[in-house]
C-alpha cells in the first residue's frame, strides 16, 4: 500500500458519509470522536470534520492536515474501514506532527477497547 492520500482514500459522497454516521460505531477519546464503519473493500477512507468551535480557518486546516498525515503514515491500521474524525478543541493546541501521532495512538486505544459497552468506550486506563 502506497504512502499517499489520494482521491480513493477520501470519503466524499454525501450518501457514503451519511451511511457512516447512520450505521458506524461511535468511539470517543479526549482529542477526537471517531465514527467507524467496517466494509468489505480493503481501501481505507477518511473524512475529517473540523467545526468552527475548533478555531479559525488556519487552525482548522492545520488540524485536518495533521490528522490526514497520521492516517497516511498508518493506513494499514485502517484497512476495511470508513472513518470520520471530529477533532475536539484541545487538538488545536498541538503541532501537526504530534497531532498525527496522537490521532493514531488514540484510534488504536479506542478501537481495541472491546470489553466496554458502546456508551462507555474510550481510552482504556493505563496500568502501572
Amino acid at each position: 500500500m502506497g504512502c499517499t492520500f489520494g482521491r480513493e482514500h477520501r470519503l466524499r459522497r454525501r450518501r457514503e458519509i451519511a451511511q457512516v454516521f447512520r450505521h458506524g460505531q461511535r468511539l470517543e477519546s479526549p482529542l477526537f470522536t471517531f465514527r467507524i464503519l467496517r466494509k468489505d473493500d480493503p481501501t481505507p477512507r477518511l473524512l475529517v470534520v473540523a467545526g468552527r468551535r475548533l478555531g479559525g480557518a488556519v487552525v482548522r486546516n492545520r488540524v485536518k492536515r495533521g490528522v490526514r498525515e497520521g492516517f497516511r503514515r498508518h493506513k494499514e491500521e485502517f484497512l476495511h474501514l470508513d472513518t470520520v474524525v471530529v477533532p475536539h478543541p484541545p487538538a488545536a493546541a498541538l503541532r501537526p506532527g504530534e497531532l498525527g501521532e496522537l490521532f493514531v495512538k488514540e484510534f488504536r486505544e479506542v478501537s481495541h477497547a472491546q470489553g466496554n459497552p458502546p456508551h462507555q468506550r474510550g481510552l482504556q486506563e493505563e496500568e502501572g
